[in-house]
């Protein structure tokens, strides 16, 4: 009894590790515009959702998967960049408060956008049905191992970003100081341009996950997702990348744990009293981001 007990524990926290590695992507995603242009970005979870609808409509030209999203990608992370120059950029010297209530209403705007070309109706990848791998009791599917790498290799590769590449650097010194950052001889306009790019895609790409991982979707997925992503980059310090990831994590598995041990249809909920939790106790986050 003991074992298996055990055993299932185990087995929620993969699950929790799954889906906290989807959540880390969407996390770093949106830690990226906050860092740099810092304001909260609510249409950040139509990105998500535009990500998997791209993907979507590519598929139905007889492209698999795996190409359909790297053109997702590309298409939301221009898209990306056009919105905020459109909206963002010409509020960008008129504090937050503009920002925020612009990024409500074109989270709105995106959403029924997608209702009226999509539908409402539920939709899915062509995701093939494969029998688990099972290693000392542990399930884990192809798909979710495939899901688990994506998380692993974007997070990965911003890590290399912000810590080895140039744009990173430039990146880092405009979130700390955008003003000293452009007396120094940054163009921080074209740096804020690039952040919404990689922001966008990220976003993108873990709307793609997200549709494979909990097939079928409908055009709110990103509004809904978008709470448990705000838990994770508050958990782990808003603008700090590196604890959006660890936040996610913590996310995902507190989320599996609750649904398994708790009561599944509470699933988001948890997210939600993890996201009270950290405003009330510790709003600078584990990794001591800005209040």
């Amino acid at each position: 009894m003991l074992a298996d007990a055990l055993a299932g524990v185990v087995q929620t926290v993969v699950y929790g590790l799954v889906n906290g590695s989807v959540i880390a992507v969407g996390a770093v995603g949106l830690t990226l515009s906050y860092g740099v242009t810092r304001f909260i970005n609510f249409a950040y979870g139509e990105f998500l959702t535009l990500g998997a609808y791209v993907a979507l409509l590519v598929v139905g030209f007889g492209v698999g998967v795996p190409a359909a999203s790297l053109v997702a990608l590309v298409v939301v992370g221009l898209l990306g960049v056009g919105l905020a120059r459109v909206f963002y950029d010409p509020l960008s010297d008129r504090g937050p408060l503009p920002l925020l209530i612009t990024s409500i209403g074109l989270a709105f705007v995106l959403r029924n956008g997608v209702r009226a070309v999509a539908g409402t109706e539920a939709r899915q990848l062509p995701v093939p049905l494969v029998r688990p791998w099972t290693f000392l009791g542990i399930r884990l599917t192809p798909v979710e191992a495939g899901i688990l790498l994506a998380a692993l290799a974007t997070m990965f590769g911003v890590h290399l970003l912000l810590q080895r590449t140039m744009l990173g650097k430039r990146m880092r010194a405009t979130s700390g100081n955008r003003e000293l950052a452009s007396i120094a001889g940054i163009d921080t306009d074209r740096v804020v341009r690039r952040t919404w790019f990689l922001s966008s895609v990220v976003g993108a790409l873990s709307g793609v996950l997200l549709a494979v991982q909990f097939s079928p979707f409908r055009p709110t997925m990103g509004w809904d997702f978008l709470v448990v992503v705000f838990a994770a980059t508050l958990l782990g310090g808003i603008g700090k990348p590196y604890g959006a990831m660890a936040g996610a994590l913590v996310v995902g598995v507190a989320m599996s744990l609750g649904t398994r041990y708790v009561a599944t249809e509470y699933t988001m909920a948890y997210a939600f009293v993890i996201l009270v939790g950290v405003l009330l106790l510790k709003p600078e986050g584990i990794a001591g981001g800005a209040r």
